[in-house]
């Protein structure tokens, strides 16, 4: 094992040793400071609806960046963000400023004013729609040519799963999204029974109630009762609504679990 394969082993020791959000952060801190930069966050998005999306972070970024980032509403600006829920590529910050879109320019210098100049960000999809997020920043040009720069996105490109998963299990870190917990990661997917899980991915198929209760052997009329049932546990209008919900929380994965 190299010397970087064992630094690698023991960012992942750690990480399963972690039992709360605050040790999860010493991770990150920790990385932070071997490689020189001044800011971490992570960042995880998770669908309230179609065309909503919740978005919690944590770690030292200035509290000040973190408000107007909510208040100019720049989810839907960021470049970063727009790369890394596209691409598990690492996005080098140093593409900011080089933009020649406006919004994005201004990004930028907003970027900039709270010191954050440099650095990389990586992104992971989850299973249920959701999305996490990892950023390293720092005040000064850390020039990502160097080595010590590739380094430490080969450390966070490895690590970076098992973050996720992890805090994913910490229940503290369930405290960070919305109180009504229909909307935490997939729980609303656990709430279904496995039939009504059936019958809203027949849905999507395009079937009728009529022709599911065909393909399942059931009545038409439970058809239609698992299907009311899911509309009214996803918290929506119609089926046609439940079903664009369920399938953006993860349905077809997870009937096939």
């Amino acid at each position: 094992m190299t010397a970087f394969e064992n630094t690698i082993n023991q960012y992942f020791v750690k990480i399963e040793k972690s039992f709360s959000e605050e040790e999860i952060l010493s991770v990150l801190d920790h990385i932070a400071k071997r490689f020189d930069f001044d800011f971490y966050s992570y960042s995880r998005m998770f669908p309230k609806a179609i065309t909503r999306m919740n978005l919690v972070a944590i770690g030292n970024y200035p509290s000040e960046w973190k408000e107007k980032y909510k208040e100019n509403n720049y989810l839907f600006v960021d470049p970063v963000m727009k790369h890394c829920t596209s691409s598990t590529l690492p996005f080098y910050w140093k593409n900011i400023f080089s933009s020649t879109d406006r919004e994005a320019i201004e990004f930028a210098k907003d970027c900039a004013s709270f010191g954050l100049n440099d650095g990389f960000s990586l992104g992971i999809n989850g299973n249920c729609g959701d999305f996490s997020l990892l950023n390293f920043a720092c005040e000064k040009s850390n020039n990502s040519s160097t080595k010590i720069f590739s380094q430490a996105i080969m450390l966070v490109h490895a690590i970076l799963p098992y973050i996720h998963e992890k805090l994913a299990q910490i229940s503290p870190v369930r405290a960070l999204y919305p109180t009504d917990n229909r909307y935490l990661p997939n729980a609303p997917l656990q709430e279904l029974t496995e039939r009504e899980k059936e019958c809203l991915l027949w849905t999507a198929e395009g079937k009728t109630s009529q022709e599911i209760s065909v393909i399942l052997n059931i009545a038409e009329s439970t058809v239609n009762f698992h299907l009311k049932n899911s509309v009214k546990k996803l918290d929506c209008i119609n089926k046609t609504h439940a079903v664009a919900k369920a399938i953006l929380l993860g349905l077809s994965k997870d009937i096939n679990k």
